[in-house]
């Protein structure tokens, strides 16, 4: 897989990069963000550049990787050992690294795991009510050209379940969203994916 060359900031909280896979033949996200403890969370770290570690803003600030789905390994090993930091990920999944311990309902820094059955193997997304935030994998992506959709049937185990999913989520509101794939909206975006499921 390709490596990301370069980071930047979206809003006060988040580092985001990104690298398009032709293999998944889409753009793959990676992000860290900053929970209410100051510390920061790494989700679904794709490969990087290693001129890019000697720039890396947040040494000593990550206190876990973790990972969306069972599709979203990545190159979580290589994080792990560059951050010295643990990663988790959902229960029911079967991961070619060893040492993934299975993330809690809830993180340290106000984090809170919502599954979202239907989806991709172990799908969840990751609430931070302290700053209206949520951090999707698979079940919702925000393609450039494509727009907010959600996942594609034929990548769902249940798609009409991953709906009802995405309507219990969307009942909590929340004003912004990241994505696995494409580009983050920054205000209005339960909404926006109420508008997916309704």
């Amino acid at each position: 897989m390709t490596e990301a060359e370069r980071v930047e900031a979206w809003g006060a909280d988040c580092l985001r990069w990104s690298v398009y896979s032709p293999a998944h033949k889409v753009e793959l996200m990676s992000h860290a963000v900053r929970g209410a403890d100051g510390r920061y969370l790494v989700f679904d770290p794709i490969p990087w550049a290693e001129s890019n570690w000697s720039r890396w803003p947040l040494a000593g600030l990550v206190s876990a990787i973790v990972l969306t789905n069972g599709n979203h390994e990545r190159a979580a090993g290589v994080w792990r050992s560059r951050l010295g930091c643990p990663v988790f990920g959902p229960a029911g999944v079967t991961w070619e690294m060893g040492g993934v311990q299975v993330a809690e309902a809830q993180l340290p820094g106000g984090w809170r795991a919502v599954g979202l059955p239907g989806g991709a193997p172990g799908e969840t997304a990751w609430r931070l009510d302290s700053s209206g935030l949520v951090v999707f994998g698979d079940a919702v992506v925000n393609l450039a050209g494509r727009g907010l959709e959600r996942l594609p049937a034929k990548y769902c185990s249940n798609p009409v379940e991953l709906r009802k999913s995405l309507e219990a989520l969307s009942r909590e509101s929340f004003e912004r969203a990241l994505f696995a794939h494409g580009e983050p909206i920054g205000q209005s975006a339960c909404e926006r994916i109420r508008g997916l499921v309704g």
